[in-house]
Parts: structure tokens; sequence; C-alpha cells
């Protein structure tokens, strides 16, 4: 097997002007206050910072969730759940190589950062169970495409229409990202 791809340094800086546009697009859409996002603990890696079990084959991105333990007071810790993101950056940037209609890197990520910050909206707000049953984890990614869409079409940039039409088939469940 070969070495695996890692994002170059310049496309690691890219990674929180993106991030930053998608907490933007989903704070409108999901109609979150700045004080809420404070509540949404998250954390994106990329490959080279993932632990083996947060590598996947089968997405450009997954979800993992920790349990943190918080202490209040030496009497009472609390805990807090925390999503990281984990970038699959050879899968991405192999989308982004192999792409038959030239698909970027930045409006996929963008598409990416999105998508899993909904996931991570709906996980918080208790819309969707993190650890649903296969067939209920398949249809939240149905309409979590959907819900991606929803914000990044009106965009209006050529180049993220060319992810949107990649994943169109996505809202109907018939892939993931």
């Amino acid at each position: 097997m070969g070495a695996l791809l890692h994002f170059s340094d310049r496309q690691v800086f890219m990674i929180g002007e993106l991030m930053d546009m998608a907490q933007d697009l989903v704070t409108d859409y999901f109609g979150i206050s700045s004080d809420e996002w404070r509540n949404y603990r998250y954390e994106v890696r990329t490959l080279a910072h993932l632990s083996q079990a947060e590598i996947t084959d089968e997405a450009l991105a997954q979800i993992c969730m920790y349990e943190c333990l918080k202490e209040r007071s030496s009497i009472s810790p609390s805990s807090f759940d925390l999503y990281r993101i984990c970038l699959q950056d050879n899968r991405i940037l192999n989308a982004v190589k192999m792409s038959l209609n030239k698909i970027q890197l930045r409006p996929l990520l963008l598409y990416i950062f999105t998508h899993e910050l909904s996931h991570i909206v709906r996980f918080s707000k208790y819309f969707k169970d993190f650890f649903a049953s296969p067939e209920e984890k398949e249809a939240e990614e149905a309409i979590v495409h959907s819900i991606t869409y929803e914000m990044l079409r009106s965009v209006g940039d050529q180049s993220l229409d060319r992810v949107l039409n990649r994943y169109r088939n996505c809202r109907w469940n018939l892939c993931r990202v």
C-alpha cells in the first residue's frame, strides 16, 4: 500500500476560513446564537492527527464523539460531548484529483464542513441520536445532504454548484460523503 496523501500547509490553513464560512451558514439555517455555539463543542482534525480508529475508507470525513470530563468543582464533576470532525485527507484529495466534473478542493471542503456541522447541531439538539441504528443513520445522511444543499445552493458559485451536482443523489439516500 502506498503512502497516504495529506493536506499541505496551505490547504490546512484554508480549513479555518472554510470552517468559519460553514459555521455562519449553519448558524443562519438553524437560527443558532453565538452563545448557543459554545454548547456545540467540536474540533477538526486532519489525517495526520487521527488515531487508527478515526480513519475510514468509507467517507470523506466522519464524526467521532467523545465524552470529556470537566471539573466544575471538587464536589461535582460534569461532562460534555466533544465532536471531532475527522477529515480523510487522502480520500478528499483523491476525490478532487479523480473528479470528472472538475470538483475543486475549496468548495468540496465547504460542503463537507457544512454537512458535518449540520450533523453536530442535529445531534446536540437531539434531532437524531449519534448512536442510531444503521438504517436510521442512512436516513439521517440523506436528510443532512438535503439540508446542506439548501444552505449552499444560493451561494452562487459555479465551482460549488459542481459539488452540489455531484452529491445531488445523496439527498435521496443513494450515497455518502
